[in-house]
């Protein structure tokens, strides 16, 4: 027991030495707030005593005596891309209802998810948050850190299904009926950047519609130019910030047998053709310098910031850093950005693949913490949040996935932020697709060590060690022995 607590202590002390760090690179966790003042009037404590009938609107969702609440509402993105603005208006429009909102900023890695986690089980901290990545929400559901949602979801009368995405919805239904987050934000990352200047300038028509593997060669060879420093490089695999956008853009076709061979998870489909193209596109354009080493990549520790940003590539990948684009002041630059489907093998070089339609491209789960004491506050802004609260957040690159926005205005909204920026008629097309025809990947046995297996492969074959075929036959042997050792095991 002493042991026990002993370590639950150093813990807290660890997360309070963190929360007073703070970071614009990273590497620490940063809080902060945007509050208007709280407050309570005669009206709001007599709004208390009414009985609302069936149907009514709920007038207020403060304390029983008339004061006003306060949730505390997470995140991974810096406050000024939308998330100031949001809380803004929340604390406006709910000033005379009972609730305002402080957003607090936490860095998505490892340490800040522990933090997280760790005000989680302490119940005072944290009421609403936004988490990044499936496998995270189901460690936190099994920890009992979240709340179900379900009853106030049929409350409210908001079906996942109907609002969202049949599709989408089902990575976010557990076996016991309960729902305890759910996607706010479509993004598709099998789509890539590119710098329409450099595009005009080596007279290479930008690909709205989309291009073939043959043709994204031939383009980023051309795009290339200059030696040492001075260097401008076709493309940026951004392989560090996150080897699963690419890894989704070569094996796009197959939909949810993106990972798995069949229904029942028995064997990996690493050994399918698109892989084998894929990969040797990614190692070509590595080997003839025409895109950035893995080797540079790690030891530079590069980004979509201090490359594409900074005029050193033509091509990136990672969509989820348009935000920085549109960001002068901190990101100063004199190019346009358009956005445009990743390239594709010959064979679905065709309207039915050439978009990447087929991905369902959630993120940014909201959910509410299990310990929050103000659960019907924390739902009705989970709901302004979802219906509303996200107009702030276009203009930073970040779009609703409620059915029910208005995508012109999200459009408007952004291209007012982007100052000239970002190509307009690259982001419409990228609003414009037909969400509904995303498909949930399937995530079965051993999903995490596959990933990393897929990884480590990967790498080794981008430094020279391995063949594509070396790597993918070595994925596939050990993957499958992953497979068969949980299946022997029961799990």
């Amino acid at each position: 027991m002493k042991k026990t607590l002993a370590w639950l202590m150093a813990v807290l002390v660890t997360v309070g030495n963190l929360w007073g760090c703070s970071s614009n690179n990273g590497k620490a966790s940063q809080a902060t707030t945007a509050t208007l003042e709280s407050s309570s009037s005669e009206s709001e404590t007599a709004a208390l005593s009414e009985n609302l009938s069936e149907g009514e609107e709920k007038e207020w969702f403060g304390t029983e005596n008339g004061e006003t609440v306060t949730l505390h509402f997470w995140g991974g993105v810096q406050p000024e891309y939308g998330y100031d603005e949001m809380v803004r208006n929340f604390n406006e429009e709910y000033k005379d209802k009972g609730i305002q909102v402080e957003y607090h900023r936490y860095v998505s890695d490892s340490t800040g998810n522990l933090q997280l986690e760790t005000y989680l089980m302490g119940g005072s901290e944290v009421d609403v948050f936004i988490g990044y990545g499936v496998a995270y929400m189901k460690k936190r559901v099994e920890s009992n850190l979240l709340y179900n949602m379900a009853d106030k979801l049929k409350e409210y009368q908001f079906d996942l299904g109907e609002e969202l995405g049949k599709e989408t919805v089902k990575a976010y239904t557990f076996e016991d009926g309960g729902i305890y987050g759910f996607p706010t934000k479509y993004e598709n990352q099998r789509w890539l950047m590119v710098n329409v200047d450099m595009f005009e300038k080596a007279g290479i028509p930008v690909p709205y519609d989309g291009w073939n593997y043959d043709e994204f060669l031939t383009a980023i060879e051309k795009l290339t130019y200059g030696e040492g420093q001075d260097k401008v490089y076709g493309m940026f695999w951004a392989m560090k910030q996150g080897f699963r956008m690419h890894k989704s853009l070569f094996g796009s076709p197959l939909g949810k047998y993106i990972v798995y061979k069949n229904d029942q998870g028995t064997e990996v489909n690493y050994d399918d053709p698109v892989y084998a193209e894929g990969l040797e596109v990614l190692k070509k354009s590595m080997d003839q310098g025409w895109a950035f080493s893995i080797e540079d990549e790690y030891s530079e520790n590069l980004t979509v910031a201090n490359t594409f940003l900074e005029g050193k590539c033509a091509v990136s990948m990672n969509i989820s850093q348009m935000r920085l684009v549109m960001d002068q002041e901190t990101y100063p630059h004199d190019f346009v950005t358009a956005l445009v489907p990743g390239p594709v093998a010959m064979e679905y070089d065709t309207d039915e693949y050439r978009y990447h339609s087929n991905n369902l491209g959630t993120g940014d789960q909201i959910c509410i913490a299990a310990n929050t004491p103000y659960p019907d506050a924390a739902f009705e802004f989970v709901m302004w949040y979802t219906k509303k609260g996200m107009v702030s957040l276009a203009k930073g690159g970040r779009f609703p996935l409620w059915k029910g926005f208005d995508q012109d205005s999200c459009v408007a909204e952004l291209m007012n932020n982007a100052n000239g920026t970002i190509d307009e008629q690259s982001l419409r097309n990228y609003v414009s697709i037909d969400k509904s025809k995303g498909i949930t990947e399937l995530t079965l046995y051993a999903s995490a060590e596959i990933e990393t297996v897929y990884k480590e492969e990967e790498e080794a074959m981008c430094y020279g060690r391995q063949s594509v075929e070396e790597a993918l036959e070595n994925i596939c042997i050990r993957s499958n022995k992953l497979i068969a050792d949980e299946i022997a095991a029961g799990k």
